[in-house]
């Protein structure tokens, strides 16, 4: 494994490497939480710009933008936060794993 091998070698202290995998693992759940809320507000108000359409046609009901996008965004929220979050769990782990092997404990469960 190179990382740990290149961190000590880089004169960088355990500490601040496990820091900075945080914060970078951090980062990326924001990102993805980010990306993944707004994608799903977008296809909310896709949803309600179609079912406009079809109401101006004549082949559907008609619908406030409230009844769409409020729904929309309460999924759009729930699942950035389960995305997000599984992002942030595996950095967490992995961060962890790391930590028990730089302290020359085994990562593996014991059989």
């Amino acid at each position: 494994m190179a990382g740990p091998d290149l961190a000590v070698r880089s004169g960088w202290p355990w500490r601040r490497v496990r820091r900075a995998a945080f914060l970078a693992w951090a980062a990326c759940a924001a990102v993805v939480w980010n990306v993944v809320f707004d994608a799903a507000v977008i296809q909310a108000g896709r949803d309600y710009l179609t079912r406009q359409a079809l109401r101006q046609q004549g082949r559907g009901p008609a619908v406030t933008i409230r009844e769409v996008m409020d729904p929309g965004v309460a999924r759009a929220a729930r699942s950035a936060t389960l995305s997000g979050g599984a992002v942030g769990a595996a950095g967490i782990l992995a961060a962890w794993a790391a930590a028990r092997q730089r302290a020359g404990r085994s990562a593996a469960l014991p059989q």
